[in-house]
């Protein structure tokens, strides 16, 4: 049993009101709607998706302020926008105008860290933070996201030109898109939430087409051109000269004779003539002058430096005396040996 105490604290709690936004918050997220929609609007190429990014993006930024430093507070609404899913793929209805056409080009995440330069105006440390990137990674991406020439360098010129539109599209924002911004920044500071703007597209149950009528009109059109296929043949038997319809010969009904067999004719093959070289008018091998030379391969090989060896038995690889040092016990060593 639920007493009326009880009741009343259960009713007390879940009606209390959400405590108010510090002013510097309220202040903070001011300063950073109309940046964040642009970034998320070009992030994904559809504004109203984006608005739908940056409401989530300031309800969670809300409930992490109080427990971070104010220093903290840029890199991390940045990193919270950034995550949203809506912004982590392209919308189904993404497109970019013809000043910010290149930034159809690059992938999403690498959009995303040129953006957060041209569009949140963020420093380089700061985007990287927000990506969860080292500068070399973040340094990468920018690069991988510039716009190209016709070459593929990095063309400075539509550099400029892409920075330019961006922040004359953030300076000329429609009065009803910037009143749409306060009302998300308020709800997400009231604590509340506004349902989403994306228009989902509807489809109404429609019953399921009979396809047996189909099958049907398949199966006598196929009826039909079998039908005129075997006309057609008739007709063309039917024109056939009398020689190519009827066989030569019946024998019976349904019995066709076969054709006689083809006449074979024979010729004789004129006579063999002699031989143009015979066996016995080849020189024999033993006839030949080098005979023993070639039988054996090794003397040859001795043949054939016959002169470098008769050099050096000559005594062309003998040391000369002269040239070996001696002394007097081995000048007189001869002679006592003698």
């Amino acid at each position: 049993m639920i007493h009326a105490s009880q009741t009343g604290s259960t009713m007390a709690a879940s009606n209390a009101p959400t405590p108010a936004a510090p002013p510097a918050l309220a202040a903070f997220l001011r300063g950073c709607e109309r940046r964040g929609a642009v970034f998320a609007e070009l992030q994904c190429g559809d504004a109203d998706r984006g608005d739908v990014a940056l409401a989530a993006a300031l309800r969670a930024f809300r409930g992490k302020a109080a427990a971070l430093p104010m220093a903290d507070w840029p890199v991390r609404f940045w990193a919270l926008l950034a995550a949203t899913p809506q912004l982590r793929v392209d919308g189904p209805g993404a497109g970019w105008p013809d000043a910010f056409a290149a930034l159809a080009r690059p992938a999403t995440a690498d959009r995303a860290a040129l953006l957060l330069r041209l569009a949140g105006g963020l420093q380089e440390a700061e985007a990287a933070d927000a990506l969860g990137l080292d500068g070399a990674a973040y340094r990468d991406a920018l690069a991988r996201a510039c716009p190209r020439d016709a070459l593929g360098h990095p063309d400075a010129g539509a550099w400029r030109a892409l920075a330019d539109a961006i922040q004359h599209h953030l300076r000329e924002l429609p009065a009803d898109r910037l009143a749409k911004l306060a009302r998300l920044r308020e709800d997400a500071l009231a604590g509340t939430r506004q349902p989403p703007s994306v228009k989902t597209p509807t489809f109404a149950a429609t019953p399921a087409p009979r396809r047996w009528p189909w099958i049907v009109l398949a199966a006598v059109l196929l009826l039909a051109a079998v039908g005129a296929g075997l006309w057609w043949w008739r007709g063309q038997a039917l024109l056939a000269p009398p020689s190519a319809q009827a066989p030569a010969s019946i024998e019976e009904d349904g019995v066709v004779a076969l054709p006689p067999d083809p006449e074979i004719t024979t010729a004789a093959l004129p006579a063999a003539g002699a031989p143009a070289v015979r066996a016995d008018d080849v020189i024999a091998a033993e006839a030949h002058a080098d005979f023993a030379l070639l039988a054996d391969a090794d003397d040859e090989a001795r043949a054939r430096e016959a002169d470098f060896l008769a050099w050096y038995v000559a005594g062309a690889g003998a040391t000369p005396a002269t040239a070996l040092p001696t002394s007097d016990a081995d000048a007189g060593a001869p002679d006592a040996a003698r």
